[in-house]
């Protein structure tokens, strides 16, 4: 009897460890770690299940941020394994939910991650806009990061690449580079996924923010402690180029454009070989430079 007994017990205690296991795989959050995890591993297909199980078994009351991480995760899975188009679903979707619902938000912090969750939903959609060949609705997205998250430097970077490079506004994009140097440079906030070696990316934006300068010859340039009183553009532009340098002497793009308008014999230019792979693929696409050369990781964030 003692022995039937403790297999009843056994049987019993199994049970209801099954149950417990159904239970916790029904729950939004619980597909929302497994996805989170298979992502971080590179298994981007499993990640896109998880994903997709755990949005179908989201509840009436689930957290809205529970709600966002999901489908801006998903979007990250889907434009990992290529499907770019599905992404842009995806990220849009966690806008339009967090449109819907912050709103019956009370606590201040929360509302705060969901927006922070939102910015990073629509700068990923501005890249993925980017990759699609899109830069109007690319710069819309980015623009709308940055108004979510008010330090999100890098959306404030690419939005003035899409619109230096590819929608030829210079003025707007000189604008948007400026915001982001102010971004990182402030010491009041910490930026949004603030750099580890911060000096390369401003580097980069004040290597940019002089070519956006020089971009219209016929302009007219002055300060903005003194915007009536007109100054040389290039003036300008030269001393945009020698902070680029100072922030990272190993900029060579920076050194050639500051020899080219200083005329200055002295600093060694760069091969023209150098200048054309500089032009036709760095000097395009910001954000490669943010993922892949400055080691940006946003995307580590979610």
């Amino acid at each position: 009897m003692r022995v039937i007994s403790k297999s009843i017990t056994l049987i019993l205690s199994l049970a209801s460890l099954g149950l417990h296991l159904v239970y916790a795989l029904d729950q939004a959050t619980d597909f929302l770690d497994l996805g989170d995890s298979a992502l971080s591993g590179e298994d981007n297909e499993s990640a896109i299940r998880y994903y997709e199980k755990g949005i179908a078994a989201l509840t009436d009351d689930e957290s809205l941020l529970t709600i966002l991480s999901l489908h801006t995760n998903l979007g990250t899975a889907l434009s990992s394994a290529g499907n770019e188009k599905k992404a842009v679903d995806s990220y849009k979707t966690a806008i339009f939910k967090h449109d819907a619902l912050i709103g019956e938000i009370v606590d201040r912090d929360m509302k705060k991650d969901a927006n922070d969750l939102s910015a990073q939903a629509a700068f990923f959609l501005g890249m993925t806009y980017q990759e699609l060949g899109e830069p109007q609705l690319a710069a819309d997205a980015y623009a709308l990061a940055n108004t979510l998250d008010p330090y999100h430097w890098s959306s404030l970077a690419n939005l003035g690449s899409v619109l230096h490079d590819n929608l030829r506004q210079p003025g707007d994009a000189l604008i948007a580079y400026n915001k982001a140097f102010e971004i990182l440079t402030q010491i009041d906030h910490e930026p949004t996924d603030a750099p580890h070696e911060p000096r390369y990316i401003l580097s980069q934006l004040q290597y940019r923010i002089a070519l956006a300068i020089t971009y219209d010859h016929g302009r007219k340039c002055a300060r903005d402690d003194d915007p009536t009183k007109e100054i040389s553009c290039n003036e300008l532009a030269s001393h945009a180029f020698s902070l680029a340098v100072g922030y990272d002497s190993t900029n060579e793009a920076a050194k050639h454009m500051l020899a080219s308008i200083t005329a200055d014999a002295t600093v060694e230019r760069a091969s023209n070989t150098y200048v054309k792979a500089l032009f036709d693929e760095y000097a395009h696409n910001f954000e490669h430079a943010l993922v892949s050369e400055l080691g940006y990781t946003g995307y580590e964030r979610l």
